[in-house]
């Protein structure tokens, strides 16, 4: 059979492989093993992903569950209450760049995000709050009067519902899980299929996060906990144990998921060299001996002859050959075997080739701060860079190159929704600096307000040195950006340092109303002609964005003026903002199609469009060019 040929029928896999395929790669936390060692589904765990309310389980028991837990689980997947607003003007680049900075909290990004990026992300990098004292933990979100309904839908007594709130964005440890629980949930949705996610953590929450990563992406998906050494030295004052490192919890989406190999550094292969000339080029030596011993490897207890005496030698007394006497012979025909200058050793060792361990280094679960950077290290960064200490802890940039290096590809899309100093997105363009990779960016950060009295220098640095209005960390994060893109186009003008910036609002006029045409009732239709009203200009790029996250449209997609206010197109969508000429958009189309561009779908932003019979003559035209009724959305 060749290469090309299909496969047989029976070595198909089963359908039920493919549904618990599907089950473990949409609800990783509804699969379990039991005693018996069989999987299983949890009814109830799956029950709760469709319908919160239906699945009331206890909040106690043998497993991770905290007081809100089935709160914090809803809010992931309520619709969203906010809309992006596009600042070209606090961006760079607008018309050319990959790149996305947001404005806002990240719970409400990413529930907006997953409308164009579900699944497209390849690694997701975090610093979440640590929940320690010395912790600016600002996502506290105020329950609305509709968060103490949902209280109540979901089954929580008048008591517990006053305990949730009490304690949602403490520093608790459930304040601290409600709130975490679902960003991961919808970062998990964010992630391809062979995505990853590194978060890094202290010991104050690993634990917690550990299980609660379990849960979120299922146990198998765990990849590793790194201890990065982030300080170079312990505190002379310091009163317990000296504490050196932070977590970094690795997990994948799916076992599609591959990682990379690190790069060789030029002092690590500092070490190969040919000092005999060998036709196969630089080399080293390893050991030969292997500490097992004899009793536990039999096999490999044999001796062997001195090139120049031709005694038998042996491994040493508790330990034996690393190779079986086979193997050993091979070795010895192919000259790999070195005795020291002048046959000096008495055993010998292996020669190690450097183009054989060119391809890379098999990452370790060590990230010592030579390799990795540490706290100082990216204080220094910043400061060097915005000429101020504005960040206490910024993470290095060392540190976020080896993430990129293990996790990611050269074009693919990276996401960090607690963005803080915007090492990420540095880090994204130094490498694609480096190795001419595409690398694209997403950053969240929320505005937080800096406290001028005890923030003075980043207050001073928002406010006196860019003159902005209003001091707050986003503005930070934006402007190291600026300067970190500026630096690196002084040596690589190619490299694309700009980025799109987008703030959150208040939805006031449900822009994003996901229904197609055939599905709109006549009330639709009705209340639909009560609110229309005159378009507004000044919410043109508003009603664009939004829409295109409504069609499932990257935020960075070009969006091309067909006819002025009227109708525009991004990738294989129109854009229809006010009634037109019907015989003019067919004619639009129809040109589309001649060129090899052709149009999957007509978006209409419902409250402009002022033509009461333009919806019908629509609906009619796309009938006739055979386009079914789902492609027309109606929006607003």
């Amino acid at each position: 059979m060749t290469a090309s040929a299909p496969r047989p029928m029976f070595d198909q896999p089963s359908i039920a492989a493919g549904k618990l395929e599907l089950l473990r790669q949409h609800f990783p936390d509804a699969l379990e093993t039991g005693a018996d060692g069989k999987l299983r589904i949890n009814a109830h765990k799956l029950q709760l992903a469709f319908d919160p309310a239906a699945a009331l389980v206890e909040e106690d028991g043998y497993e991770l569950r905290w007081a809100g837990k089935r709160e914090a689980y809803h809010s992931a997947f309520v619709p969203p209450e906010k809309i992006v607003q596009p600042l070209p003007d606090e961006s760079k680049n607008w018309d050319s760049t990959g790149n996305l900075l947001i404005k806002g909290d990240n719970l409400d990004a990413l529930r907006l995000l997953r409308q164009s990026y579900f699944g497209k992300v390849k690694l997701v990098y975090i610093d979440p709050p640590y929940n320690t004292q010395s912790d600016a933990f600002i996502y506290r979100d105020d329950f609305s009067a509709r968060q103490s309904e949902v209280l109540k839908i979901l089954g929580y007594k008048a008591e517990e519902a006053e305990y949730i709130k009490n304690i949602y964005g403490a520093r608790t440890h459930s304040g601290w899980l409600s709130f975490m629980y679902p960003r991961l949930l919808l970062a998990r949705d964010l992630l391809r299929d062979d995505g990853v996610i590194f978060i890094s953590i202290d010991d104050n929450e690993q634990a917690q996060l550990k299980l609660l990563c379990d849960e979120v992406f299922g146990q198998e998906n765990f990849v590793a906990n790194a201890l990065w050494q982030k300080k170079y030295s312990v505190s002379n004052d310091d009163p317990g144990i000296g504490v050196m490192h932070d977590h970094i919890l690795v997990y994948k989406k799916t076992d599609f998921f591959e990682r990379n190999l690190l790069p060789r550094t030029e002092l690590q292969n500092a070490r190969y060299t040919n000092p005999d000339n060998d036709p196969r080029g630089d080399w080293t030596s390893g050991e030969y001996v292997s500490s097992k011993s004899k009793t536990e490897r039999p096999t490999l207890w044999y001796a062997i002859k001195h090139p120049k005496t031709g005694e038998d030698i042996w491994p040493e007394e508790h330990a034996v050959w690393r190779y079986s006497y086979e193997k050993h012979l091979e070795m010895e025909s192919e000259g790999r075997l070195h005795w020291g200058n002048n046959y000096s050793y008495k055993r010998p060792r292996l020669k190690r080739y450097l183009s054989e361990v060119q391809q890379g280094i098999v990452p370790s679960t060590w990230w010592i701060f030579d390799d990795c950077g540490h706290n100082d290290e990216a204080q220094k960064e910043t400061s060097e860079l915005l000429d101020s200490k504005i960040f206490s802890t910024p993470k290095p940039i060392r540190l976020l190159k080896r993430v990129l290096h293990l996790g990611c590809g050269k074009d693919d899309l990276v996401m960090d929704f607690f963005a803080g100093s915007g090492t990420t997105a540095e880090a994204v363009m130094r490498l694609n600096a480096e190795d001419g990779g595409q690398r694209q960016f997403i950053l969240v950060q929320i505005p937080d307000k800096i406290e001028p009295r005890k923030q003075k220098e980043a207050h001073s640095f928002v406010t006196q040195t860019l003159g902005k209005p209003e001091a707050t960390i986003f503005e930070i994060t934006a402007e190291r950006i600026r300067r970190a893109g500026a630096k690196i186009n002084a040596d690589k003008p190619e490299v694309d340092t700009g980025f799109r910036v987008f703030a959150l609002e208040t939805d006031p006029d449900a822009l994003i109303l996901q229904k197609p045409l055939a599905e709109a009732s006549q009330a639709d239709l009705l209340e639909l002609q009560q609110r229309i009203t005159a378009p507004q200009p000044a919410q043109l790029p508003r009603v664009l964005y939004n829409l295109l996250l409504a069609e499932g449209l990257p935020l960075s997609a070009p969006i091309h003026t067909v006819q002025e206010g009227v109708l525009y197109r991004a990738e294989d969508v129109l854009f229809v903002l006010q009634g037109m000429p019907v015989a003019d958009l067919g004619e639009v189309i129809r040109q589309a199609r001649a060129e090899g561009q052709p149009v999957q779908a007509v978006s209409v932003f419902a409250p402009w469009v002022n033509d009461d019979n333009f919806l019908l003559g629509l609906k009619t035209l796309l009938e006739t060019l055979d386009m079914s009724a789902d492609k027309l959305r109606l929006r607003g």
